[in-house]
C-alpha cells in the first residue's frame, strides 16, 4: 500500500512539474471547485442582524417563494407587461416560468462548461422585445481546448407563447478567451442608449497576474459597449458606437467603455439611466461603482477606496461610491434600484447583497453628476441564502435567488 501511494505521489509531482504556471493555476481551479454552503440548512421566516448590521438602521422584509431551480445564476424579465420570468442555471438550462399559471419548463439548454465560475451566466432582451424578438446570452464554452466567453444573439420564436417559444438561429457576436475559469463577469444588459453593455472580469486567478485590469488593449477586466448590428465594413458581427471613449485612441480597444475592473458580478441601470456595477474584491473590500465613460476603476492597483499594491496612488483612479469589508461579507452580488410599490421605504435605493454571508442591504445613490462616498446602509438582514443574483420585474419589485437550494424568492412587506 505504501509503495502504491508513493508511486502515485511521484507520478502526480511529475505531472505538476510538466505544467506551466498558467496551466497549474487552471488545473487547480478546475479540479478543486469550492462547494459553498450557508451556516444553516433551512430558510428561517425572519432574518437576523449580526455584526455591523446590528448597529445599522434595519428594515423588515419577507421573502416569498416563487419557484425552484438548480444553481441559478441570473433572474430576468422581458420588457413591458409580461407574466414570464426567466431563470438561468449554471449548468446551461434556461428556465421559462409563467407567473400566473405557476408552470415552468426548460426553454433551451446551452452547451456550457461549469468549472469554477463558468457556465450560463447572463441573458438580456432586445430593448424592443417582443416586437423585435431577440435575446442575447453570455455563456462560457470549451472550444479547441480553450475556455471561451461567448456573447450571442438568438431569435425567439413565438415570444408570447409559453408552450411554443423557442430560441433559434444563434449568431455569435463576440468571443473572448478566458485564461482561468474564474472572474468571468457575466452580466449583459442594454442601456437606455440602445447599446449592449458587457461585464468581463480580469480573467481569473489571484491579484490579476496578467495585469488585464490595467491593460486597455485587452477586453478582460472591462465593461464593454457595443451595438449588435453588424459592422458596416463586414469585419465584425457587431459594431462599435462612435462615441465610445477610446475609439481611435492607440493602445486602447474601442469596445471598452470603462476598465480597471476585477469581477463585475451583476450590473444594472438605475431608472435615471446610470450604470451601477458591483465589483467583487479579493482580500479585504467589496465595492459598488458608478460606471462612467472612459474611467479606470483601479484594479489591480486599488481595491475599494484602498491600495491593493504597495505605493499606489488612489487619486489616479475612479473610486467606488460604496464599499464594505470582511466584517460585513466576502463576495458582493449587485442588484437594482428599487422603484416598486410593495415596500415604499426602499423607493430609490439600490438593493444588493453578499453571496457568502446571505446579507442584503439598501443604500442611497450619489446625486446625479456626483460620485460622493456613501457610508450609511440599511440592513435587510442576514438570510440563510447564498445570493448569486437579484432580479427586477417591470413593476420595479425585487427578486432574490438562492444558489444553495435553487429557490427564487420575491421580496415583499412582512
Amino acid at each position: 500500500m505504501k509503495l502504491k501511494i508513493s508511486l502515485c505521489l511521484s507520478v502526480f509531482l511529475v505531472f505538476l512539474s510538466s505544467l506551466s504556471c498558467d496551466d497549474l493555476g487552471r488545473k487547480i481551479l478546475k479540479t478543486f471547485n469550492k462547494k459553498y454552503e450557508t451556516d444553516g440548512k433551512v430558510l428561517g421566516s425572519k432574518p437576523i442582524f449580526v455584526g455591523p448590521d446590528a448597529k445599522r438602521k434595519q428594515l423588515s422584509v419577507s421573502l416569498q417563494e416563487v419557484l425552484k431551480a438548480k444553481e441559478p445564476t441570473d433572474i430576468q424579465f422581458p420588457p413591458g407587461d409580461s407574466s414570464f420570468l426567466y431563470v438561468l442555471e449554471k449548468a446551461g438550462d434556461l428556465i421559462l416560468f409563467d407567473r400566473e399559471k405557476k408552470t415552468k419548463r426548460v426553454l433551451h439548454t446551452f452547451p456550457v462548461i461549469t468549472d469554477s465560475e463558468e457556465g450560463l451566466l447572463g441573458l438580456t432582451f432586445h430593448p424592443k422585445y417582443p416586437k423585435t424578438p431577440k435575446v442575447y446570452t453570455h455563456t462560457v464554452i470549451s472550444s479547441a481546448g480553450k475556455d471561451m466567453t461567448i456573447i450571442a444573439e438568438w431569435d425567439v420564436e413565438t415570444p408570447n407563447s409559453f408552450d411554443t417559444m423557442a430560441l433559434r438561429n444563434e449568431r455569435v457576436l463576440l468571443q473572448v478567451e478566458q485564461p482561468y475559469p474564474n472572474h468571468n463577469g457575466g452580466q449583459i444588459t442594454f442601456g437606455p442608449d440602445g447599446y449592449l453593455y458587457i461585464g468581463l472580469g480580469d480573467g481569473g486567478w489571484r491579484a490579476d497576474p496578467k495585469n488585464h485590469g490595467q491593460n486597455p488593449n485587452t477586453l478582460l477586466g472591462s465593461i464593454l459597449r457595443i451595438s449588435p448590428m453588424p459592422d458596416p465594413t463586414g469585419k465584425k458581427p457587431y459594431s462599435i458606437p462612435q462615441d465610445n471613449p477610446f475609439v481611435g485612441k492607440p493602445g486602447y480597444l474601442p469596445e471598452i467603455f470603462a476598465y480597471g475592473i476585477r469581477n463585475p458580478w451583476k450590473m444594472s441601470f438605475s431608472p435615471d439611466g446610470r450604470l451601477i456595477a458591483a465589483d467583487v474584491g479579493q482580500d479585504a473590500y467589496e465595492e459598488v461603482d458608478m460606471i462612467l465613460s472612459g474611467k479606470n476603476y483601479g484594479w489591480n492597483q486599488t481595491e475599494g477606496f484602498h491600495c491593493f499594491t504597495d505605493g499606489c496612488n488612489p487619486t489616479l483612479y475612479q473610486s467606488p461610491f460604496y464599499e464594505y469589508g470582511r466584517d460585513d461579507g466576502q463576495s458582493i452580488t449587485g442588484g437594482y434600484v428599487y422603484f416598486g410599490s410593495a415596500i415604499p421605504e426602499l423607493k430609490g435605493k439600490y438593493i444588493f447583497g453578499d453571496f457568502i454571508q446571505g446579507k442584503i442591504w439598501a443604500i442611497d445613490l450619489p446625486k446625479p453628476g456626483e460620485n460622493s462616498k456613501i457610508t450609511d446602509a440599511i440592513s435587510l438582514g442576514k438570510w440563510n441564502l447564498l445570493i448569486p443574483s437579484f432580479g427586477q420585474d417591470s413593476d420595479g419589485e425585487i427578486f432574490v435567488a438562492d444558489y444553495q437550494s435553487g429557490t427564487i424568492y420575491k421580496m415583499v412587506k412582512p
